[in-house]
């Protein structure tokens, strides 16, 4: 056999022993990655009716037991009571007047302003991406999604099922940790009471009253309601099939869960208008280990809060810009002191809805301020005689309140023609019949919150704030016209970009 050489043993063994240490640090176990998977669980157009918020007319066992399993708050709110501003804040931590998602996406209407997204910061720390059901805010290109099976809003209710089966997939496909957004589509208009089954037992108007906050009750709206619980029942079920699906996965131990809605019913003062039909959501959270169990919170919580809540726990420096507070001091403490104050905001939506407010609210008062002193379009629209069959038919008819009680006038009239600054004490009326405003015994607790108003518009740059561009925005929205390809030219006259 033939001898190397000195100089060629040489190369060998160095090759050798270089192979080895490339080898070696390649199978030496890493440190795993142990910041939480985010599971993100939005629904559609609906407020808290559920069990374990006290609904006594249906049961909601699987969304009853994120609630058992983590934290219920029991006061929590949207920024903007319509899909596309709402899910803007949810993706940003910025409320709609600082980016300028000022309405739904089908209108024209998108960030105005450069937004860093979660799905941004997340991506660019390992974090895998995922989206089930439809994003609904513009611009695609800041939403960097690895895994995006179903696209569309679905509102037809189809096929829910995948909803499940494609997030088992995404949970399984790697180690990293990941962002998960799911967006049912329950219960968002049209409502079906049934559709491939689905929900497996429903309610019927005869076990149905209408909701407290319509004072009133008839067939037509007991209709609604009812139809309203059955689209609660299917999204009970879907969940409860999407946690299932977390369980199987092997990775619900290390993740953390939301259950929120985007905002309230799409019924009388709520969708398209900042009362508390309109803003106040069911909101839980829950985390094997990491939340207390079956603790509930009162404290004034939104949804300009996940994002930092994500990036705090995530290890992820929060962007100086974003508005919201982390969650994280209530995981062990539900009482704590959080915020004084919560503000909520809208602004146009869509063309025939534009009414500017602004609302504030305390521990006990809340404040709804008009931008503008002229009657509701939103209210118009919900209380027309004609078009009942259409999506804004949740509510009494102009024609039905001529016979009604004089209270249930009252609300109604408040709501069309509402004083410029409406106080409410919510302790003693939660779904904002009494109007205080005009009352000189509240006057200092009005003038304190207005304040508050003004403060807050101040200090996140609220261009609304000045009437010669409140002024030009009402210009523009009065002339725009529907189209394909709207172009708003507010970005440059509110926004300067």
């Amino acid at each position: 056999m033939k001898m190397m050489s000195k100089k060629t043993w040489g190369a060998v063994t160095t090759g050798a022993l270089l192979l080895a240490v490339v080898t070696l640090s390649f199978t030496k176990k890493r440190p795993a990655d142990t910041r939480p998977n985010i599971l993100l669980i939005v629904s559609e157009d609906h407020g808290p009716h559920l069990s374990c918020y006290g609904d006594k007319v249906i049961q909601t066992p699987n969304l009853d037991n994120i609630a058992k399993n983590g934290i219920i708050f029991k006061n929590a709110y949207v920024s903007e009571s319509v899909c596309s501003p709402s899910r803007s804040t949810i993706l940003s931590g910025l409320y709609p007047h600082q980016t300028g998602h000022f309405g739904l996406t089908t209108f024209g209407f998108h960030y105005a302003v450069p937004v860093k997204t979660i799905y941004q910061l997340l991506k660019q720390t390992g974090y895998r991406t995922g989206m089930i059901g439809k994003l609904h805010v513009m611009t695609d290109s800041i939403f960097p999604i690895d895994y995006h099976p179903i696209t569309s809003p679905n509102y037809e209710k189809k096929g829910l099922a995948r909803y499940a089966d494609d997030a088992e997939e995404f949970m399984k496909a790697g180690d990293e940790p990941f962002f998960l957004m799911v967006n049912f589509p329950d219960t968002h208009w049209p409502f079906q009471d049934d559709v491939e089954g689905r929900p497996k037992h429903k309610v019927t108007p005869d076990k149905v009253t209408t909701f407290e906050y319509l004072h009133m009750d008839n067939p037509r709206l007991r209709q609604y309601c009812t139809s309203l619980y059955n689209c609660m029942l299917r999204l009970d079920e879907c969940v409860g099939e999407l946690m299932d699906r977390l369980h199987n996965s092997g990775k619900e131990n290390n993740t953390l869960v939301f259950f929120l809605s985007d905002h309230g019913d799409e019924m009388a003062r709520g969708k398209f208008d900042n009362y508390e039909v309109s803003t106040k959501i069911p909101f839980m959270i829950s985390w094997p280990g990491k939340i207390v169990k079956g603790k509930q919170s009162n404290a004034l919580v939104s949804t300009i809060d996940i994002v930092p809540t994500v990036l705090d726990l995530a290890g992820v420096p929060i962007p100086k810009e974003v508005t919201g507070k982390s969650l994280t001091v209530l995981f062990k403490n539900p009482d704590a002191n959080f915020r004084r104050y919560l503000f909520t905001e809208k602004n146009i939506d869509q063309l025939d809805m534009f009414y500017p407010r602004r609302a504030v609210r305390n521990a006990r008062y809340k404040l709804n301020y008009s931008l503008l002193d002229t009657k509701n379009p939103v209210a118009a629209l919900y209380m027309q005689d004609s078009k009942r069959a259409e999506a804004l038919g949740g509510s009494p008819t102009m024609k039905e309140l001529e016979t009604a009680a004089p209270l249930t006038r009252k609300i109604y009239t408040d709501w069309l023609n509402p004083a410029r600054a409406q106080l409410y004490d919510l302790e003693n009326d939660p779904w904002e019949f009494n109007d205080l405003s005009a009352n000189p015994k509240y006057a200092a607790i009005k003038r304190r919150l207005l304040n508050e108003i003004f403060k807050w518009q101040e200090n996140t740059n609220d261009p609304l704030r000045f009437p010669e561009k409140l002024k030009m925005l009402k210009q523009e929205n009065d002339t725009m016209k529907i189209s394909a390809n709207m172009q708003w030219k507010y970005p440059h006259y509110l926004y300067g970009k």
